[in-house]
């Protein structure tokens, strides 16, 4: 069987995919290892543009962290504009409010069940943890949560935002 390769992965979603799971999102600094992203500033910036974004309509954020060189997300992402589209904008006005730069593409991951996306947000709010920032995920400044019909807000998320 020959091998193919490619530059990058699409972020195209096949068309019998609901629209309304959620997505594990993970996007990167280019500077792997620095402290770009845990501090007030990036932090304001980061919830300005996601809220941004949210109400042009193009996702609805659910769990946002930032761990210092990476952004955790949990969302949902209409099928148009598309995945990399989304992220993409997001990006971009991150990067005009805070400047950054950026790891090409992203990753993301299909949460197919209501148990697949607790052990992914377990995983996320962990994350500081696990990095030895904190000794609590409570501890951590860097989360937000935006209220989402069917899912129960974390109660060691620090900022919770309303529709």
């Amino acid at each position: 069987m020959p091998f193919y390769s490619r530059d990058s992965l699409r972020n195209r979603r096949p068309d019998w995919v609901n629209e309304n799971d959620p997505l594990f999102i993970t996007i990167c600094n280019k500077q792997r290892g620095t402290h770009h992203f845990d501090n007030p500033e990036a932090w304001h910036a980061l919830l300005a543009a996601a809220e941004h974004a949210k109400n042009l309509g193009r996702w609805h954020p659910m769990l946002f962290l930032c761990m210092p060189d990476h952004l955790h997300v949990i969302a949902k992402i209409s099928r148009t504009p598309d995945i990399t589209k989304t992220l993409g904008e997001l990006k971009r006005d991150i990067s005009h409010r805070f400047p950054t730069e950026w790891q090409k593409g992203s990753f993301d991951h299909r949460l197919r069940s209501y148990e697949h996306y607790l052990e992914k947000r377990d995983y996320v709010l962990l994350n500081p943890v696990r990095a030895e920032l904190v000794k609590s995920p409570s501890d951590w400044p860097y989360s937000a949560w935006w209220e989402t019909k069917g899912y129960e807000r974390p109660g060691i998320v620090r900022c919770a935002f309303r529709d």
